[in-house]
């Protein structure tokens, strides 16, 4: 069954056209993934389809009878509400219909049964019994454990629910507008970036969700792996037109190839036949001036009439327009380029990294992998010098230059324009300055713009243009991914893999880790973990390990003699974790403790024992904390046992 269908459509902005003579459609189930470069009109379909924008030429058909949900960039909220209560808008029609049902409960119970209009009684029986039918079948009994479900899945947990939206980054903004939209189960789902601002494990839930999803989906996504996880058709935005493809990300960089070389032979093949027919006209009008033939002009003429009827191909591309990147070094540093000596970092008394240990070697690289908040950027700062440790501390070899890719750009003044900027920052001339943003994609007036005025995917660009003019044997990326689109990702891919210096590379982008890492360490409960290999590595050994665990579970006393020593390291490091867990939740008693006996001193004040007001508060205060002592307890013991 077709959900949605686009015949033939076309939009313009003013003289600048972006889709043109567009097709797609797609069924109900399907998973679809829309790409293209930049700019090419993946967003602008999105709103057409969700009927935020219109089209000049073409047919839009999407049934009557289903809902549509986009993915917005910017989520609106009312501010003043917690996550939770923001969620719990998704279901206001079931929450009404519960302020119904208690109504008509309050009603049935307080009806004089004396009262002798049965027939009134029953008709507040048969829609109380209509009503709770129509709030079970549309899961008035599920919805708040759908909301825990979705939300932890998405980051947010346990007392994380309660943070009001006003205290929210952008990022977190856009996690919770993916999760109110996952929660209202659109039949057709419109999904822009949505592992934007997600860490590894809530991606790797999103694609389970998905994967499960009965409605119809098509995404926008730089994420190959998780295209490559969810998707089952591509459609590819080309100059404006439609290209499709069947099959995940993995089998389009196939079939793209494929394509492009038969193209380039049928290009080939037709150039030849028109220099064939070019020199043909020539030879005869050279034969019919020699011999004064008019039947040789005849030929020609008829001939050029051929050449005139020929519908010529462009000359195909694989990639169009890439920015050429090239990194390049005229030092080398010694064999150790980084030591990072027992670092301990924490704020505002919680802890982030304790006791972390990291070497680098020349040429290494490797890629930080964990949760988002688990200290990844901390660790980056920590080793570029932008942030001291509490503890501990970081070492660079011999003739190490070290170049520390951020995902912000405070390093170029905003006000000034990308010459300017590159200028300033590379002591570049003007015309290299030009060369260079040219090679970049910054063509003509482009190079004008102002560094505030840059979009996520330029804002990128710049700053790899600065890092590849710093001449640096280390470079220290964090997310160098984002904003990139997949054309300039397959640039950088290629570049840091051929690269002769040391990397070290914070990403969530697990298709960029397996093309260019070497080893892959998890940030996780303050510590990190190596695995020697990428991504693919390192799940299959997590797999292992889970294996492992319930075969220990299953047979304890069954070891195998050559996975012991695996086995033996994994418990030494889960008792590390345990016991960092446990002093983290014996600060938290002593913090409680602490409060509890100042609360108990405010109440037995003589300045408060006649204000009934302030002993009230105090005292629910004091239950609360005593509550919440209770709960950290029996964490405690949890541990201890």
């Amino acid at each position: 069954m077709v959900v949605v269908n686009l015949d033939s459509i076309s939009k313009s902005y003013s003289t600048h056209q972006i889709l043109e003579n567009f097709s797609m459609s797609v069924n109900k189930g399907e998973k679809v993934a829309l790409i293209g470069s930049n700019g090419s009109g993946k967003t602008t379909l999105f709103k057409i389809i969700a009927g935020q924008e219109n089209f000049q030429e073409g047919n839009l058909s999407l049934r009557n009878d289903i809902s549509v949900g986009l993915l917005d960039q910017i989520p609106e909220f009312t501010l003043n509400n917690t996550i939770y209560e923001e969620l719990l808008t998704v279901f206001d029609d079931l929450r009404e219909i519960e302020k119904k049902l208690k109504d008509l409960e309050n009603k049935i119970s307080t009806f004089n049964k004396e009262n002798k209009n049965h027939e009134k009684l029953e008709n507040l029986m048969e829609e109380y019994s209509n009503l709770s039918h129509e709030y079970e079948i549309n899961g008035g009994y599920e919805y708040e454990n759908k909301i825990v479900q979705v939300a932890s899945g998405l980051g947010f947990e346990g007392e994380e629910l309660n943070k009001k939206i006003s205290f929210l980054s952008g990022g977190e903004k856009s996690r919770v507008g993916l999760i109110k939209l996952l929660l209202k189960e659109p039949d057709l789902l419109l999904l822009d970036e949505p592992t934007n601002h997600l860490d590894i494990e809530s991606i790797q839930w999103l694609e389970e969700y998905l994967k499960k999803y009965t409605g119809a989906v098509i995404i926008i996504s730089h994420d190959r792996y998780f295209l490559d996880q969810v998707i089952e058709r591509i459609v590819e935005i080309k100059n404006g037109s439609d290209e499709k493809y069947y099959g995940n990300y993995s089998y389009y960089l196939e079939e793209r190839k494929r394509r492009f070389e038969q193209r380039m032979r049928e290009y080939k093949n037709q150039q030849k036949k028109i220099k064939k027919l070019e020199e043909s006209i020539h030879q005869l009008r050279v034969w019919g001036r020699s011999r004064d033939s008019e039947k040789m002009f005849k030929r020609a003429k008829a001939m050029e009439k051929r050449l005139e009827r020929i519908d010529e191909m462009e000359k195909p591309s694989l990639y169009g327009k890439k920015m050429n990147l090239d990194l390049e070094i005229d030092k080398r540093s010694g064999d150790e380029v980084l030591k990072v000596n027992n670092i301990n970092k924490s704020f505002d008394n919680e802890t982030l990294l304790n006791g972390l240990d990291l070497n680098l070697y020349w040429q290494d690289k490797a890629a930080i992998i964990g949760a988002n908040g688990s200290g990844k950027t901390t660790l980056l700062d920590i080793i570029n010098g932008d942030l001291n440790p509490d503890k501990g501390d970081v070492e660079l070899g011999a003739s190490v230059k070290m170049g520390y890719y951020r995902q912000e750009i405070e390093k170029f003044d905003p006000e000034d324009d990308l010459i300017t900027a590159l200028v300033k920052s590379c002591s570049m001339k003007i015309s290299e300055a030009r060369n260079a943003l040219g090679a970049f994609l910054f063509t003509e007036q482009e190079v004008f713009k102002k560094v505030k005025d840059l979009s996520g995917g330029e804002k990128s660009r710049l700053r790899l243009l600065e890092l590849m003019n710093g001449n640096y044997n280390f470079l220290v990326l964090d997310e160098p991914t984002n904003h990139l689109d997949l054309p300039s990702r397959e640039v950088l891919e290629d570049v840091l893999k051929d690269y002769p210096g040391t990397v070290l590379v914070v990403s969530h982008d697990r298709y960029f880790i397996n093309k260019i890492i070497d080893y892959t360490y998890e940030l996780k409960n303050y510590d990190l973990t190596k695995y020697y290999g990428d991504y693919d590595y390192y799940k299959e050994k997590k797999e292992e390990f889970k294996i492992e665990e319930a075969n220990d579970e299953e047979n304890n006393n069954d070891e195998k003699k050559d996975n012991y020593y695996f086995r033996q390291k994994e418990r030494e490091r889960k008792e590390r974790r345990r016991k960092r867990s446990l002093n983290k939740i014996e600060n938290k008693i002593e913090d409680k403790e602490q409060k509890v006996k100042t609360l108990e001193q405010k109440m037995t004040d003589p300045e408060n024992i006649d204000d009934y007001k302030k002993l009230k508060k105090l005292k629910f205060e004091h239950q609360e904390l005593k509550k919440e002592l209770e709960e950290l307890y029996e964490e405690w013991e949890k541990y201890i046992d």
